[in-house]
């Protein structure tokens, strides 16, 4: 009997292409649930909304984005004042201090100065002050201005990367869920092949019965079936590990159940290469978030820039000094304004100027790089779903004609004009005909998701 093709090879080749729980490590853990299983029937759609939801890589991107909007909040501290408020207890017998305090507590007994002895060896002191203290800078070399405009561009970059990654999300989850409908529809391949080598053992033991037919075709007839049974215990551990996988895509307990009411369909790309690249891209997440990371760069040289700036700052200081905490027994108060220039920081500030000089150009290069490798992905997961439709039409036309081959087979069997052997080679081509249809119908479904996402367009 010939070599033939069997299941498990065909599995081991559709292995690579279907979603495995390495793969989907991205769309985070799955929320566990109750024990009970439950089912869901779910269009991709369905199952891609779902995952939007529960999928804990864009809740850190979410949280990413709030980061990015509290360090821009943060820098409306260089153009607001601080106040502070502080309390101090001091208990002295120092004679400058005892004295000042005696002033400032606005208790000083002028009789203390005709006993230059009390002034001298005073008593011991207890000073509670209490500081309110407001700080308004002025001029800071524009340092402020850079420092919101980078945060304001960080900000938007942490959008553009959100928006790119629940479009990862949804490619994922349709990754995920396309891989059960190809590992469900296999099953379903494999179960006809078993069913067909079945009826045919049973064909072939009524003709070794009648003597028409020698043991070899009974015995090559009836190992074929333990094939096809041992290849659909396979087919459906497959289905098992697709079904994982979509679960964890879509944030489900692994007792829960997803049943896929989408088809695989021979889906139609009209749309040239050239209307994807070029100036379509500019409104693409990717590059987006590489001008914004660009753009905070360019800040950032700004605010290294001020750092050797001249700073002006004008400042204001009430005190209130007692013998108890919190009282108001003298009171004090101080206005100024300070003016302060780093002439010289050991060359830090200049090593800062051109770290910055130098993110911008690394910042610059990232955005090329990104423009190229879309144009590159985007043109590669093109052919694909066009390589892929070609290969859909031929696996058509191989199903129609295994299948007219199995049929003329059969009936060249009942009339023992051929060997036993020649329907189970039909049969076989028939199941990896049907196998290979799937698997191109499979890429097609797929590969459109990866050029919609690689165009920066929503996935569905």
């Amino acid at each position: 009997m010939p070599d033939l093709l069997t299941f498990r090879a065909i599995g081991r080749r559709l292995g690579g292409r279907l979603p495995t729980t390495a793969t989907l490590v991205f769309l985070g853990g799955a929320l566990t649930g109750g024990a009970a299983a439950q089912a869901r029937t779910w269009s991709l759609s369905q199952a891609q909304e779902q995952a939007v939801v529960a999928n804990l890589t864009l809740e850190q991107a979410r949280a990413g984005v709030q980061q990015a909007a509290a360090q821009r909040l943060q820098t409306l501290s260089a153009r607001l004042p601080s106040v502070d408020v502080s309390e101090h207890v001091v208990r002295t017998r120092d004679a400058v201090s005892a004295f000042g305090f005696g002033l400032e507590q606005e208790r000083f007994d002028p009789a203390t100065l005709a006993t230059p002895g009390a002034l001298v060896h005073p008593a011991a002191v207890t000073d509670y002050k209490t500081v309110l203290q407001v700080r308004q800078p002025l001029f800071n070399g524009g340092q402020e201005w850079h420092a919101r405009h980078q945060a304001t561009a960080a900000w938007q970059a942490a959008g553009a990367r959100l928006q790119r990654t629940e479009a990862q999300v949804r490619l994922q989850t349709a990754e995920a869920y396309w891989g059960l409908v190809l590992a469900r529809g296999a099953l379903e391949a494999v179960r006809q092949a078993c069913a067909a080598a079945e009826g045919h053992a049973a064909a072939a033991k009524a003709h070794y019965e009648q003597q028409s037919a020698p043991l070899s075709d009974l015995l090559a007839a009836q190992v074929r079936v333990a094939e096809r049974r041992s290849q659909e215990i396979d087919a459906t551990d497959r289905v098992a590990a697709a079904a994982d996988g979509l679960t964890l895509a879509t944030g489900l307990a692994l007792t829960d159940e997803v049943v896929p009411t989408d088809s695989l369909v021979a889906l139609a790309m009209s749309t040239p290469l050239e209307s994807l690249l070029g100036a379509q891209l500019a409104g693409h997440g990717d590059l987006q978030a590489a001008a914004a990371a660009e753009k905070a760069a360019e800040h950032g040289v700004g605010v290294a820039r001020a750092a050797s700036m001249p700073h002006l700052n004008a400042f204001g200081q009430l005190d209130l000094d007692a013998d108890e905490p919190f009282a108001r027994q003298g009171e004090s108060w101080t206005v100024g304004v300070a003016a302060t220039w780093n002439l010289f920081s050991g060359l830090q500030s200049t090593g800062a100027k051109r770290q910055a000089q130098a993110q911008v150009r690394q910042a610059r290069a990232g955005r090329e790089l990104a423009t190229a490798q879309l144009e590159r992905q985007i043109a590669q997961a093109w052919r694909a779903v066009r390589s892929a439709q070609t290969q859909v039409e031929l696996a058509g036309q191989a199903v129609a004609q295994a299948d007219e081959r199995l049929r003329m087979t059969h009936l060249q069997y009942q009339e023992e004009q051929v060997p036993s052997t020649d329907v189970l080679d039909a049969e076989a081509a028939l199941t990896e005909a049907r196998l290979r249809r799937l698997q191109a119908l499979h890429d097609v479904n797929v590969g459109m998701a990866r050029l919609t996402y690689a165009a920066g367009r929503p996935v569905e």
